[in-house]
């Protein structure tokens, strides 16, 4: 009976979203970032935050599962093909594929992916300032975990372990990497990143509760409010403030979708990458606004809460319809890069 079910779910499922639409391929992106906020959210360590997760994660999972091909059909494994059939393939296939076929040994790129999670474990056990695990220790063991997982997955599911090898490695490369070099150079890095939390973020945060009748001031990265009842509260704007998540996550996900499944004109891709972090800037700012505007009527625990939660439920709502206006564009103008997975 669960199987006749699960089976017409499946095929009510695939008639919304045909394999190899655009609007499929938009499911997994949202699929994939689900898993990944989920991860992300859990990590803040809170009742709500833990519930916030577990269903992101839960959801994610869900959709992934409807997404992938069904058991009972028989699929071609492609990821060994031969390179001279892979030349129609977008770039991201192709870079993944030769790297694949230069190393030529699963057991390699396995212990590769494990050798990263070992090493994470060996640097915050014996190397590390602060050894609790946080986010980009996870980040990076969920990359190492990815690696690992390839050559399992990559025979059936071509398309979408590129593209979630890509993303989650670029999100390492521009979350996890730079905070490691700046760790090394902290003069250099925290000059520049004063300049961007200062003008970009604490300042106009402040003019923009001024302008809402809430009285504040901004110094550096801290910003006061005077909250309703009285009191008065400084705010440091931290990383996670300053929109790092909320980019990384953004830019990572565009191009890994330009590289495994669109290919858009660059004056196109140029004008949409730059509305979308512009987009990206302003959502972070809004969610700043947010938190400060329920701290003035709520005070310090209900700010906290909503700093804690309310981040990632904007951003999923802005880049779903953000999203969904670039596949919406891609599949009008015709410049799908008709992906063959078989």
């Amino acid at each position: 009976m669960m199987a006749v079910s699960w089976a017409g779910l499946i095929k009510g499922f695939d008639g919304v979203f045909p394999k190899e639409s655009t609007r499929r391929k938009l499911l997994m992106i949202i699929a994939i970032i689900l898993l990944f906020e989920g991860i992300s959210v859990m990590l803040l360590f809170s009742k709500a935050g833990l519930a916030a997760g577990m269903f992101s994660l839960a959801l994610g999972s869900f959709l992934l599962l409807l997404l992938s091909p069904s058991p009972s059909k028989k699929t071609e494994p492609v990821a060994t093909k031969p390179s001279g059939e892979a030349r129609g393939d977008p770039i991201g296939l192709r870079v993944v594929d030769a790297v694949v076929r230069t190393i030529d040994n699963d057991y390699v790129v396995t212990a590769a992916g494990a050798a990263i999670i070992v090493l994470v474990v060996i640097w915050n056990e014996f190397f590390s300032a602060n050894p609790k695990f946080g986010d980009y220790d996870t980040l990076t063991m969920v990359f190492g975990g990815m690696i690992f997982v390839y050559p399992l997955i990559a025979p059936k599911f071509r398309v979408e372990a590129a593209f979630s090898l890509i993303f989650i490695g670029l999100v390492v490369l521009f979350l996890v990497v730079p905070q490691a070099l700046m760790s090394i150079n902290s003069e250099r890095g925290s000059a520049a990143g004063n300049w961007y939390v200062y003008y970009m973020l604490a300042a106009p945060f402040s003019h923009i509760l001024d302008l809402i009748g809430i009285q504040s001031s901004s110094t550096g990265s801290v910003v006061v409010i005077q909250f309703h009842d009285g009191s008065v509260q400084a705010l440091g704007i931290s990383a996670y403030c300053a929109g790092l998540y909320s980019f990384s996550i953004f830019l990572a996900a565009f191009l890994s979708f330009i590289l495994v499944f669109e290919r858009l004109p660059p004056k196109v891709l140029a004008g949409v990458l730059a509305l979308g972090l512009t987009i990206a800037y302003l959502g972070n700012l809004f969610r700043m606004v947010i938190i400060g505007i329920v701290g003035y009527y709520k005070g310090l625990d209900a700010l906290l809460w909503a700093h804690k939660n309310v981040g990632w439920l904007l951003f999923l709502g802005w880049s779903a319809i953000f999203w969904y206006l670039v596949i919406r564009y891609v599949d009008k103008r015709g410049v799908s890069a008709g992906v063959k997975t078989h």
